[in-house]
C-alpha cells in the first residue's frame, strides 16, 4: 500500500499536539471543577461538569480507561460531597451529589456508546480501504461536491436542457473536469497510470486524458445530470509514461440527494481491444480466403464438364466435316455438350448455395450411379495417363441421401488426385470400391498405387491451401471434407501396404440419415 492511500485509508485522528494537550486540559478541569465544587460556598451542582471531562475522554481513551475516567470523577464527586458537608445543609448538598452522580452515569453510557459506534466505524472504513487497495480494478475515489453546485447554478439560472448544455458545450465539460478533486487512488490505479504512487497519480490525473477521454467524461456527467445510478463507457487513457491505454470506464453514483463521493473504476482492456481487432482483421482474411476458395473450386469443379464440352465440339465438327455430313453423330455430341453445359451451370449453383450456407439438396443417391457417370466424365483423362481402372461396386447397396453433384465433385477430385499422384509412378491403377459398413453406413474407397505420402503428412492432408503437387492450390481435399461432412459422413486417408494411398469415404445411408434427422 503507498504512503499516501495508507494515510487514506486510516481513521482520523487528531494532531499530535491535540492528542497530548487533551488529557492535560481533561485533568485540569477536573481539577477546577473539584475544587470549585469542594469550597465554593455557592449552591449549584458543579459537579455535573464531570461529564465534560468525561466527554473528552473520548478522544485519547480506550473504553476501558473511559470507565476508569468515570470512575474518577464520581469519586471525587462523592469527596466534594463528604468535604462540603462542613459548609451546606445536608439535605441540599446530597441532592446536588446525586444529580451530578447521574449525568456522569448518563455521560458514560453516551461516551460508550459514541466508542462503540467509532469503532464501528472504523472497523468499517479499514474494511472499505482493504478492499480499495486489495481489488485488481483501477478506482479512483472522487469529490463532485462543485460539480454538483455548479449543475445547481445552471439550473437556477434557467438552463432547461443540461444534457444538451454538455453536449453542445465543450468548455463547459471542461470546466467540470477542474472542478472534480481526486480524493484517493487505489494501487491497481497507480499502476494503470505508470504513477510513483498515489499522489502521484492524482497530481497527474490532467495528463492522461486524451480527446476520446473528455468524450466519455462528457457521457458521464450527462448520467451524473440525470440522476442516474451508474455509468459505464469505453474510453483512452494515456499513462503518465505516454502510452495508449484502452479501459472500461465506470461511474457509481450515491443514491442520497447529494451525489458528492463518486467513486471511477477503470479496466483495461488493451489486450481484449487488441484480440478483438485482431479477431476481426482474421474473419477479414477468412473472407478474402473464402472468395479465393470460392473462384478456385468454380475453376477446379468447372474444368471437367468444360474439357468434356470442347472434346464433343471437336467430334461434333469432324461429323459434320465429312463429305456425307454424319448427322445423327453430330446430333448425339450436341446433346453431350448440353448435358456437360448443364452439369457446369450444376456445379456453379451448387458451389453459390455453399457460400450462403444453403443446405445440399437431400435425395435418395444410388452410388453406383454417381460413381459411374463420375467415371465417364475422367475415362479420357484416365486413359490419357496410362492408368489402368478397377471397378469392385457390390451389389445391393442401399441408396445415400445426398446431393448428387456434390458427391460427383468430391469423386471426381478423389480421382484427379490419385491420377496426379501416380504421374512418375511405375505402375498405374486406380480402383475404386464400395461395400457396407457399420451402423448403416455405405462406403467408398478410391485406392492409387502412387508414390503415397509420409505418414506425419496424412493428418495435414486434408488443410486448406497444403499440397504436395508443383503449381497445385491444396483445395481440392479441403473441399471433399466440406461436402462429405455436410451430408454427415466422413473422410480419411491410409496408406497402402505396398504403394498408394487410400481414401475412405463413409455416408450415411438414406434411411439412417432420415431416422437421424428426426432424432436431431
Amino acid at each position: 500500500m503507498t504512503a499516501a492511500s495508507s494515510a487514506a485509508g486510516a481513521a482520523p485522528r487528531p494532531w499530535p499536539g491535540q492528542v497530548r494537550m487533551l488529557p492535560l486540559l481533561a485533568a485540569a478541569l477536573a481539577l477546577a471543577i473539584f475544587l470549585f465544587d469542594t469550597f465554593s460556598p455557592m449552591k449549584i451542582a458543579v459537579a455535573v461538569l464531570y461529564a465534560i471531562v468525561i466527554l473528552m475522554s473520548v478522544g485519547f481513551l480506550d473504553r476501558r480507561g473511559v470507565k476508569l475516567a468515570a470512575l474518577g470523577c464520581g469519586g471525587l464527586t462523592v469527596v466534594g460531597f463528604l468535604v462540603g458537608l462542613r459548609h451546606t445543609g445536608f439535605e441540599g448538598h446530597l441532592l446536588r451529589s446525586v444529580v451530578s452522580l447521574s449525568s456522569i452515569a448518563i455521560a458514560t453510557v453516551l461516551a460508550q456508546r459514541s466508542q462503540a459506534a467509532t469503532t464501528v466505524l472504523r472497523d468499517s472504513e479499514r474494511r472499505w480501504r482493504g478492499i480499495f487497495q486489495s481489488v485488481g480494478v483501477a478506482i479512483w475515489e472522487e469529490d463532485f461536491t462543485r460539480v454538483q453546485r455548479l449543475f445547481e447554478d445552471l439550473a437556477r439560472q434557467g438552463v432547461p436542457d443540461l444534457r444538451r448544455r454538455l453536449e453542445d458545450d465543450h468548455r463547459l465539460v471542461e470546466r467540470c473536469i477542474a472542478l472534480m478533486r481526486t480524493v484517493d487512488a487505489n494501487d491497481a490505479a497507480v499502476r494503470l497510470v505508470g504513477a510513483a504512487d498515489a499522489a502521484d497519480a492524482i497530481a497527474g490525473r490532467a495528463r492522461i486524458f486524451l480527446p476520446e477521454t473528455i468524450r466519455t467524461w462528457r457521457d458521464l456527467l450527462i448520467a451524473l445530470a440525470e440522476g442516474r445510478s451508474s455509468f459505464a463507457g469505453e474510453t483512452v487513457l494515456q499513462t503518465l509514461g505516454g502510452e495508449r491505454r484502452a479501459v472500461l470506464l465506470t461511474a457509481t453514483f450515491p443514491a442520497d440527494d447529494v451525489r458528492s463521493t463518486v467513486l471511477l473504476s477503470a479496466v483495461d482492456i488493451t489486450e481484449r481491444q487488441a484480440l478483438a481487432e485482431a479477431r476481426a482483421e482474421l474473419a477479414h482474411v477468412s473472407r478474402v480466403v473464402t472468395l479465393g476458395e470460392l473462384t478456385a473450386s468454380i475453376a477446379h469443379e468447372v474444368k471437367q464438364p468444360l474439357a468434356a464440352i470442347v472434346t464433343d465440339a471437336q467430334a461434333c465438327l469432324r461429323w459434320l466435316d465429312r463429305p456425307v455430313p454424319a448427322l445423327d453423330e453430330a446430333r448425339a455430341c450436341a446433346g453431350r455438350i448440353a448435358g456437360q453445359a448443364n452439369r457446369a451451370d450444376h456445379v456453379v449453383q451448387r458451389l453459390r448455395d455453399l457460400t450462403r450456407k444453403a443446405e445440399p439438396e437431400r435425395v435418395a443417391v444410388d452410388l453406383d450411379a454417381v460413381i459411374g457417370e463420375a467415371v465417364d466424365l475422367m475415362r479420357q483423362e484416365i486413359a490419357d495417363h496410362g492408368v489402368a481402372l478397377h471397378m469392385r461396386l457390390a451389389p445391393g447397396l442401399p441408396a445415400v441421401s445426398g446431393d448428387r453433384i456434390q458427391l460427383q465433385q468430391v469423386l471426381i477430385n478423389l480421382m484427379v488426385n490419385a491420377v496426379q499422384a501416380m504421374a512418375t509412378a511405375p505402375r498405374r491403377e486406380l480402383t475404386i470400391e464400395t461395400r457396407g459398413g457399420e451402423a448403416g453406413e455405405v462406403l467408398i474407397l478410391v485406392e492409387d498405387s502412387g508414390v503415397g505420402l509420409a505418414a506425419e503428412e496424412l493428418p495435414r492432408l486434408f488443410t486448406p491451401f497444403r499440397t504436395t503437387k508443383p503449381g497445385g492450390m491444396g483445395l481440392g481435399l479441403s473441399i471433399c471434407r466440406s461436402i462429405i461432412e455436410a451430408h454427415g459422413g466422413r473422410i480419411r486417408a491410409s496408406r497402402n501396404a505396398g504403394a498408394g494411398l487410400t481414401l475412405h469415404v463413409a455416408l450415411p445411408a438414406a434411411d439412417r440419415w432420415a431416422s437421424d434427422r428426426r432424432i436431431g
